[in-house]
């Protein structure tokens, strides 16, 4: 009678047969794949399970060359919670060819106004400011703006206005070389717009670095 014989190593040692070894790796493998992807995991779910709000905004930009009757402004028409602007940045882009100048150049710029829950400072002047529902103590667009009305100080809710206006003084119309509020949403050199150009608008929700709101205004002169 004829007997298998066990499959022994070079030193008599019992060895794992080459299928049990793939195996055995197979299962470590998974195994590490699993502790890795849930590490991963672990590291962006801080976010994942944020709430992202929604926003809807009526957005009018206007350049007529003038400062007492060019302004950015928007209002709020609906949003699925109260943000508080804190939570919030305002970006804007554009690219004008100064159409009917006569200029073959371009301008192009971008501005990023983040928030300010000091009520601003000198750079950045803490431009939208805000006027009616969300803002306290404001229920109609008010000039000089006070601390509750500047960008991070206030609430957006359904109903909230936001205005940006360029100063008098501001270099694009007098030779001053103040920063208006226009240009702390807009950017530098915004009195380049010229109607028909489109400007870029996004509201980004910090907490999740989403965009909120996304849209091209065309600039008008009224």
């Amino acid at each position: 009678m004829h007997y298998l014989k066990r499959q022994t190593g070079k030193n008599g040692e019992e060895a794992v047969s080459p299928v049990v070894g793939v195996m055995l790796m197979l299962v470590v493998t998974i195994i590490i794949a699993a502790v890795v992807s849930g590490f991963a995991g672990g590291l962006i779910g801080s976010n994942s399970n944020e709430k992202t709000p929604t926003l809807a905004m009526d957005v009018k930009i206007t350049n007529t060359g003038n400062y007492p009757t060019s302004s950015f402004s928007t209002s709020v028409t609906s949003i699925s919670d109260p943000t508080p602007t804190s939570q919030l940045q305002l970006t804007t882009s554009w690219v004008t060819t100064m159409k009917g100048t006569g200029s073959t150049g371009s301008k192009a710029s971008t501005a990023i106004n983040t928030a300010f829950a000091s009520g601003g400072n000198s750079t950045l002047n803490g431009a939208p400011f805000g006027f009616g529902p969300g803002v306290s103590g404001i229920t109609t667009l008010n000039a000089p703006y006070t601390a509750n009305q500047t960008f991070g100080n206030y609430t957006l809710m359904s109903g909230t206005g936001l205005v940006a206006e360029p100063d008098p003084s501001y270099s694009g119309y007098s030779g001053s070389t103040s920063t208006s509020a226009m240009q702390t949403v807009l950017g530098s050199g915004w009195e380049q717009l010229r109607p028909g150009d489109d400007v870029t608008v996004r509201i980004i929700y910090l907490p999740t670095g989403r965009a909120i709101f996304q849209k091209d205004v065309v600039v008008t002169t009224s």
